[in-house]
This record gives C-alpha cells, sequence and structure tokens, in this order.
C-alpha cells in the first residue's frame, strides 16, 4: 500500500513537473509569432511608407505648392509599367477602414505619374531670343534698338605731295580726292568714328625741305563723324612737299581709337614712297596688330612703278590697291565700296532674321513639348485612377471610396491647366521675343540697305 501511495507520488510531481515546463514556453512561442506578424505587418502597409521627392537644384525660385508635388517620385506602375492586374493585387492587401485621404495616397503611390523633369523646364524656361550676328565691321552682342550700329574706325590718309597738284581735264588730283573722300564718308554709319590725316604737306618739293616735308603728318580730324567739321578740316589741305607714306602709316596706329573692334585704312596718294621710308614693312607691322586693320590704297594717276609699289603695300596690309585714272574711276570705286556694304548689311540681316526665327522656334516648340507632356500624364494619370476607384467602389465595396472620382478629377484639372497655363506663357513669349529680334534685323538692315543703295543710284 505505501508503494502505491508513493507510486502515485511520483506521477503527480512527474505530471506538475511537465505542466510548468509547458506553461513555462509558451509564453516564448507566443512573442515569436507576435514578433513575425509585425514584421510582415510592416511590409506589407505599402500604403502608409512616405514618398521621396525628386531634387531640383540650381532653380531661379522656390517651387509652389503644386510644383512641390509634381515632383514626388513616380508611383509603382506610373508610365509604361502600368499593370492593373497587379495594382488590384495590391488594392487588396488594404485594410476595409482606411480613410479617404489613405485611399487616395495608397492610389497615388500605385499610379502616380512623373512630373519632376516638365516642372524644372518651366521653372527655369527663359523665353528670351538672343541673337549674335557680327555687323559688318563689328560684331552684335545683343539685339536691342538702342545698340550702336557700328564700332569700326575709319582712317584716311591723304598724300599733300606737290604732285597732288597735277591736273586732269582741268582738276587737280587734290580736288578729285577730295570730292572723293566727302562722298565716301558721307555713307559711313552713323556712329562710326573716322579719322583725317595728312602726309607731306609742309616744306615744298625742293631737297633742301625734304627733312621738314618727310617728317610731315598731321591729324586734322579724329572722332565721331561729324561731316561739316570733317569737311572743313579736308577743306584746307593744299598740295605741298614730298611722300612720307611709310611715316603717315605707322603714325595711322595712333588714330586708331581702343574701342574699335575694326579698323579700315584708305592711303589716298598719287606717287611711291619719297622719303625713304618701307611702307610695306609698315602695312605688313601694321596688320599685325590688335585690330588688324585694312589697308586699301586709291591710286591717283600713278605710273607703273607707283602702282606696283603701292599695290604690294594694299598686299601687305590684307586690303586692295584701286587705280583712279580720273574722276570716272573714282566714282566707279565708291560705288564698288556702297555695294560691298549695301550686300553686307543684306547679308547680315538675313542671317539675323533666320536666327531669331531658329531660336523663337526652338523656344516654342519646347514650351509646346512640356506643357502637352504634363496635360498628357494628368489624363493618363486619372484614366488609370479612374480604374482602381471602380474596382474599390465595386469589388471591394469600400465607402470611403466613393468620393474619390471627385478628388481625382480636380487632381488632373489643376496639373492639367498647370501645363497649359506654363506652355501658352512661355510659348507667346518666346514668339514676342523672336519677332522684336526678327524685326530688329529687318528694320536696321533695310535701313543701312536703303542708306547705301540712294548712294549709289
Amino acid at each position: 500500500m505505501k508503494k502505491a501511495i508513493i507510486l502515485l507520488l511520483g506521477c503527480i510531481f512527474v505530471f506538475s513537473a511537465c505542466s510548468k515546463s509547458e506553461e513555462t514556453a509558451e509564453p516564448d512561442d507566443t512573442s515569436h509569432v507576435e514578433e513575425s506578424e509585425a514584421e510582415e505587418k510592416a511590409k506589407t502597409e505599402w500604403w502608409q511608407t512616405e514618398l521621396e521627392s525628386y531634387s531640383l537644384d540650381g532653380l531661379p525660385r522656390d517651387l509652389d505648392e503644386l510644383e512641390q508635388e509634381l515632383i514626388v517620385e513616380a508611383g509603382l506602375y506610373s508610365g509604361d509599367k502600368y499593370d492593373l492586374a497587379s495594382a488590384k493585387d495590391m488594392l487588396d492587401q488594404l485594410p476595409e477602414n482606411l480613410s479617404e485621404e489613405e485611399l487616395e495616397a495608397a492610389i497615388l503611390r500605385l499610379i502616380r505619374e512623373d512630373y519632376h523633369a516638365e516642372v524644372e523646364t518651366f521653372v527655369t524656361f527663359d523665353p528670351t531670343v538672343e541673337v549674335n550676328v557680327d555687323k559688318p565691321d563689328e560684331e552684335l552682342e545683343e539685339p536691342s534698338e538702342e545698340m550702336a550700329t557700328s564700332t569700326s574706325h575709319f582712317a584716311i590718309l591723304l598724300d599733300a605731295s606737290g604732285s597732288m597738284n597735277n591736273q586732269s581735264d582741268g582738276t587737280s588730283r587734290m580736288e578729285l580726292a577730295k570730292e572723293a573722300i566727302g562722298n565716301f564718308i558721307d555713307i559711313l554709319p552713323a556712329n562710326s568714328t573716322v579719322s583725317l590725316r595728312v602726309y607731306g604737306h609742309e616744306g615744298t618739293g625742293s631737297d633742301d625741305d625734304k627733312k621738314l616735308s618727310c617728317r610731315a603728318t598731321e591729324s586734322l580730324y579724329n572722332g565721331e563723324m561729324n561731316e561739316k567739321e570733317f569737311m572743313s578740316a579736308l577743306k584746307g589741305v593744299e598740295p605741298a612737299g614730298w611722300t612720307p607714306i611709310a611715316n603717315a602709316l605707322e603714325a595711322a596706329e595712333k588714330d586708331i581709337p581702343d574701342h574699335a573692334s575694326t579698323a579700315i585704312v584708305y592711303v589716298v596718294s598719287d606717287g611711291i614712297e619719297t622719303c625713304d621710308g618701307d611702307p610695306i614693312k609698315v602695312a605688313e607691322q601694321l596688320n599685325q596688330k590688335d585690330v588688324q586693320p585694312i589697308i586699301n590704297i586709291i591710286g591717283f594717276q600713278v605710273d607703273d612703278e607707283a602702282q606696283e609699289l603701292l599695290e604690294q603695300v594694299a598686299e601687305a596690309g590684307k586690303g586692295e590697291f584701286t587705280y583712279a585714272g580720273n574722276k570716272q574711276d573714282l566714282e566707279d570705286y565708291w560705288e564698288e565700296e556702297y555695294n560691298r556694304l549695301q550686300e553686307a548689311w543684306e547679308t547680315w540681316q538675313q542671317e539675323g532674321m533666320k536666327r531669331a526665327d531658329e531660336l523663337s522656334q526652338q523656344l516654342m516648340e519646347q514650351a509646346d513639348e512640356t506643357g502637352y507632356a504634363i496635360m498628357g500624364k494628368s489624363e493618363l494619370e486619372f484614366d488609370r485612377a479612374e480604374d482602381l476607384i471602380n474596382y474599390l467602389t465595386t469589388e471591394r465595396q469600400m465607402e470611403n471610396a466613393n468620393n474619390l472620382w471627385s478628388i481625382f478629377y480636380e487632381r488632373s484639372t489643376t496639373i492639367w491647366s498647370y501645363g497649359y497655363d506654363n506652355q501658352t506663357e512661355n510659348w507667346g513669349a518666346a514668339y514676342e521675343n523672336g519677332n522684336a529680334a526678327w524685326r530688329y534685323f529687318y528694320e536696321t538692315g533695310t535701313e543701312k540697305w536703303t542708306e547705301y543703295y540712294n548712294k549709289v543710284n
């Protein structure tokens, strides 16, 4: 009997120990299960995750509220990645009790379109049409009505040696030269600078006066064109001594203003260098300066020797030699100059108008493409939102989804209007600026072309 009692107590003890062991292990298993469920829940609650925004650096202004919304990263099934079946599978994971705001956010996480590139384009869009075309003898920096029409300098070197007093058909070479120079300066650009330098105008042609005459070179006029003052200075020049062409060319460098973008030197002479100078060398050196003036030479009734020398001087100065045997030759020469300038302004005009058109068209196309892209994406986003809203209301029968259509319709309309308004504004600005630039080239070119045309005809 005692054995039976002892055995019974032993069984009770063992059973009790087993029970305590099981009671001790049970909380550990439950804790593990709860932890796994929490991890799984965190993984599946995708509709609550925060989305990042694209980073746009160097913008000229702060983004407004709508633009900040539009640079949020694209949804999981945006663009070409759209998959309705997969999107519905994601919606099936949504709890029944989600609020309207949570449902809206969930749908956007799936189908929100990528607008960030278009927003950046519109925020940084510059409709300015800035056309740079080299004008005849100058460089155009910006097409504005206030800009000067030329920064060129015209340096005229007039031979005042005694031989310029020789006559042809009752008119002296000096008189012919003065008339030709007067005709030329009459058609220079309104704000161009011009200088008049004479050489050989002191002393006589005698050997005793050679030293005096060969040193003689003087600037009689230099500055913006004032025809009355220029012609007054020109009128007083009288033929006198020797012919220091090299000395005059060397001195001409001082006549060219620092601000001149180009310079053209016209040497008016009837003979060769008679003062032991080297005009060819001086012409080469002068043409290697920063401004690199072009040296054109007009030879008055020169003999073969003088013509050969003057041609070499012109070649060294990257210019041309023109023989003027009589008054008609001079008129033909200046007519050719007028025609050259007339053609140059026409070329400038056509190139400027072409570039203004091209740049304006590029900007208008960019505005159009960007606007259409935003409007198209807003419509696509709304169409896909309708699919998902219909699924939530009909299949999932979620009451909080009933008003989502109005919310997404308003969103689509707002984004569409943003694209349309910016497209219209920027397109219009590019168009107007392009027209202004085009008109500038057209009107300026026509004015200058007409000016030279009237001089020829």
